[in-house]
């Protein structure tokens, strides 16, 4: 039996932005819905974070999240098991109240996991286990040691793992809890990863300059044999073009509704870079920055001037300045009070 495998979805990401609702779009109706109908797949298993916002939704994001993925899936008569994931809920401390369960109560082919619960998929006991907050912890523990399946999937924050380019969480449980599993496949951290038996499986787009040239994506799981399939999402977000006395642009359906960077190395004739950034400018991209200051030098002889995303930023922050505790507690604190503030 194949199962496909999806997580961190986020729908409502970045305010709301109706680039990347755009962008949402095309993927679902280019690339996911055309593969579940060919490919014939009837089980569909979401590992967390539908939906982006904990406390609110706008309609709009709502609306065009059901047009893209919802209605299609039901009317394809695939059935959906979700998991709830941090960005679910609305308490921290409990699942009681989520997303999923008061937005999608009218699809009945949508089954939602908010408590550490075992399926099975074509004679494959799957133990299934949704964010673990303080509610629900000791019955996950429970489910963990007492369960006989041999793969678990999850919303799971495991130390050591990359959360995404660049940094690895060192809080977080131990992955040696999950060793009594064959296989374990977990949302969550949006990097895709894999140690020992823990397979991190990405979340399907790029979602913040961070994750440029990153692949994204979704998996299909074979119940016989445990072994996934990964299929990439071709629609980047974001772009990096490098100017040197003129630059190719790409294709406009590559680059329309994209984050495009114009990284001038040599500018040459002015009229003729005025004249492409204007080509650029017409194609109707969500963004361009033109980074032209390259003759400032950094500190490590890098002459790389690329405006970084805000965590980045942070980050190299804390590394340059004096501190007498452990930088890398600083860092997940900033990164779990950035992530709040994101949320609200």
């Amino acid at each position: 039996m194949k199962v496909l495998l999806i997580t961190d979805q986020h729908f409502g990401v970045r305010n709301d932005n109706q680039y990347f609702l755009d962008h949402y779009k095309k993927f679902y109706s280019q690339i996911v819905i055309p593969f579940l109908r060919v490919s014939k797949i009837k089980d569909i298993i979401c590992l967390g974070d539908t939906f982006d916002k904990r406390r609110s939704i706008n309609f709009m994001s709502l609306d065009q999240a059901k047009d893209m993925w919802f209605d299609p899936i039901k009317e394809l008569g695939c059935h959906m098991t979700m998991l709830i994931g941090n960005h679910d809920i609305y308490y921290k401390n409990t699942l009681r109240i989520n997303a999923p369960t008061e937005l999608l109560g009218s699809y009945d082919n949508i089954d939602i996991i908010d408590q550490p619960t075992t399926r099975n998929f074509g004679g494959l006991d799957i133990l299934l286990l949704p964010w673990i907050c303080d509610d629900n912890s000791d019955r996950t523990l429970r489910s963990i040691t007492e369960s006989t399946a041999p793969v678990c999937m999850g919303h799971l924050e495991l130390n050591g793992f990359e959360a995404h380019p660049g940094h690895v969480m060192e809080t977080g449980t131990d992955k040696s809890q999950y060793k009594k599993f064959t296989k374990v496949f977990t949302g969550h951290y949006h990097s895709k990863s894999n140690k020992d038996n823990i397979y991190y499986l990405g979340n399907p787009y790029q979602l913040y300059w961070n994750d440029y040239g990153c692949k994204r994506g979704f998996h299909v799981f074979d119940t016989e044999t445990l072994k996934t399939t990964f299929y990439r999402n071709p629609f980047d977000t974001f772009h990096k073009l490098y100017y040197n006395g003129g630059v190719a642009i790409p294709d406009e359906e590559e680059i329309k509704g994209t984050y495009v960077k114009l990284i001038v190395e040599d500018k040459g004739d002015h009229s003729k870079f005025d004249y492409n950034v204007r080509q650029l400018q017409s194609i109707g991209l969500a963004d361009l920055k033109i980074i032209e200051d390259l003759s400032v030098e950094l500190e490590d002889g890098s002459s790389d001037m690329e405006t970084e995303d805000t965590m980045t930023l942070l980050d190299n922050y804390i590394d340059e300045i004096d501190l007498k505790v452990d930088k890398s507690n600083v860092k997940d604190i900033m990164r779990s009070l950035y992530m709040e503030a994101s949320e609200l």
